[in-house]
């Protein structure tokens, strides 16, 4: 099982307003397995596998009329330091910190420009199995009211440290835990104004053009169509069936 650094992202949820749709969609456009069980209040939790390695897991909603949404999970050593922490920089707390079973412990919060994220501190559960590897999760980007403020919190909650990367389309900040990336940030673009900040997962495939056409078949909409990636390949956003946005991309 793989080990993750504090800082570090470690899992990844769907929360979905319909589980056994959700399912079929993501098992169809990836090479998943399911594994389902029942949590202590009766809603489904299903984990999603890769070659039997872990990669996310997805829940009910309890509600089929609720938009679906994927949400992340950074590793922490201690959940609840590290969550009055982040309410002293400013975050709202959304779930408070609390144990999970033997699995470990985890809050969730919004960050001062309001992006929802949450914290995981391991036990039994250390988080997916496989990463940046195909069909696995490979990369977390920020899309931000306010990069400053953005880049202030995270770097000062979770020890980050930050690189400036010029692009055509404006700052882009690259984010390294050690020697590690792990994040990127970029600011919501004018013309998407309405844009709530939020955090955005992408998956790694064999070929992004491929892959986009096969969503689209499954019912998914482009949101952002295949472009290129600097340093060589491809990426798209997609928004699945019920509601949820990711993406993905291939990199040469």
């Amino acid at each position: 099982m793989k080990h993750y650094n504090e800082g570090t992202f470690c899992w990844a949820e769907l929360g979905s307003g319909d589980p056994a749709a959700s399912a079929a969609f993501y098992t169809a456009l990836f090479p998943w397995s399911t594994q389902t069980t029942t949590m202590e209040d009766g809603r489904s939790y299903t984990v999603f596998q890769s070659d039997e390695q872990d990669v996310a897991a997805m829940y009910s909603l309890g509600d089929p009329k609720l938009a679906s949404f994927w949400g992340c999970y950074i590793a922490v050593q201690d959940v609840e330091f590290s969550a009055e922490r982040a309410q002293s920089l400013g975050a709202e707390m959304l779930i408070a910190p609390r144990r999970i079973a033997d699995k470990g412990a985890m809050c969730a919060f919004r960050d001062p420009t309001g992006a929802m994220v949450a914290l995981w501190e391991a036990a039994e559960h250390l988080g997916s199995g496989v990463q940046h590897e195909s069909y696995s999760i490979d990369w977390h980007e920020l899309y931000t009211t306010d990069l400053n403020a953005a880049a202030h919190f995270y770097t000062e909650l979770l020890g980050w440290s930050m690189e400036e990367v010029p692009t055509p389309s404006g700052r882009y900040l690259q984010f390294k835990v050690r020697a590690d990336y792990v994040a990127g940030m970029k600011a919501i673009p004018q013309d998407m104004a309405n844009m709530s900040s939020g955090w955005g997962l992408y998956f790694k495939v064999s070929g992004c053009e491929k892959v986009s056409q096969q969503a689209v078949a499954l019912g998914a909409a482009v949101v952002i169509s295949p472009m290129p990636v600097p340093g060589g390949g491809t990426c798209s956003t997609l928004q699945d069936p019920q509601g949820a946005f990711f993406s993905i991309q291939h990199r040469f």
